[in-house]
């Protein structure tokens, strides 16, 4: 009987490991920051935030790529391409969440201020 218990408690475990792995996935240090507004020179390239799935969940591909899409039709001043894994703090989220880094490539010169994940984000290109 008590064989029975340990294999059931090693059996429950493992599946709430691999329940919760999307989440430890993310990389817990590199700690991704809202920046409201950026000044580039053409060429240069700045974190402005980051992309978050469900909560506790990265995005996925398909999720960045229209996403992706999205964004570069609004913008005038440059790209967004997505870097490497992270976590931000979401206030949807109550706490910490995986995201992918959201990243502005300046292409022209120029200003605008553009919504990022609904956040505004003010963008100046020398």
């Amino acid at each position: 009987m008590q064989f029975l218990n340990q294999s059931s408690m090693a059996l429950a475990v493992t599946l709430a490991a691999f329940a919760f792995a999307p989440a430890a996935h993310a990389d817990s240090s590199n700690k991704v920051k809202f920046r409201s507004s950026i000044t580039l020179k053409v060429g240069q390239a700045a974190i402005v935030h980051g992309h978050r799935g469900k909560c506790g969940q990265l995005p996925s591909k398909s999720d960045l790529a229209n996403s992706k899409g999205n964004l570069d039709s609004k913008l005038k001043t440059g790209h967004v391409v997505f870097g490497k894994q992270g976590v931000r703090k979401s206030g949807s989220c109550n706490g910490w969440t995986p995201v992918y880094e959201t990243i502005f490539v300046a292409d022209r010169p120029g200003k605008e201020s553009v919504k990022i994940h609904g956040d505004t984000v003010r963008i100046k290109v020398k």
